[in-house]
């Protein structure tokens, strides 16, 4: 694995899915473009997103293990456990550093959800 989690030391738990900072020991960088697509809702178009990540992670050689950041940017908050819900299912136990986002927009009116991503491996 490319990284490990690290916590200070009597800092609470986060409140998601994710690590409060990530250590990479990896030797290359792969800077993953925020990735949008359609779908019914929030949570579906997470779904796609990831795997468009996952798409673009396989084609540099690398894996969702080797992600070390994910930045999520939402235009509703209230989006906010659907989303959590695809990033779990996606991520497993595996937990990156992250940032959320809230934004008055997208690219197109239609899209809820904006994510990106950065592995090291």
């Amino acid at each position: 694995m490319p990284s490990r989690v690290v916590s200070a030391e009597g800092e609470p738990p986060p409140a998601g899915p994710f690590a409060p900072a990530t250590l990479a020991t990896g030797t290359r960088i792969l800077s993953v473009s925020g990735q949008v697509a359609e779908g019914a809702d929030a949570e579906e178009q997470a779904q796609k997103c990831l795997r468009a990540i996952d798409g673009l992670l396989a084609a540099a050689g690398a894996t969702r293990t080797d992600v070390v950041r994910i930045g999520v940017f939402l235009t509703d908050m209230a989006d906010r456990a659907a989303v959590a819900r695809a990033r779990s299912e996606y991520f497993g136990d595996h937990k990156p550093a992250s940032t959320l986002v809230g934004v008055s927009g997208l690219v197109s009116p239609d899209l809820k959800v904006e994510i990106e991503a950065m592995a090291v491996f």
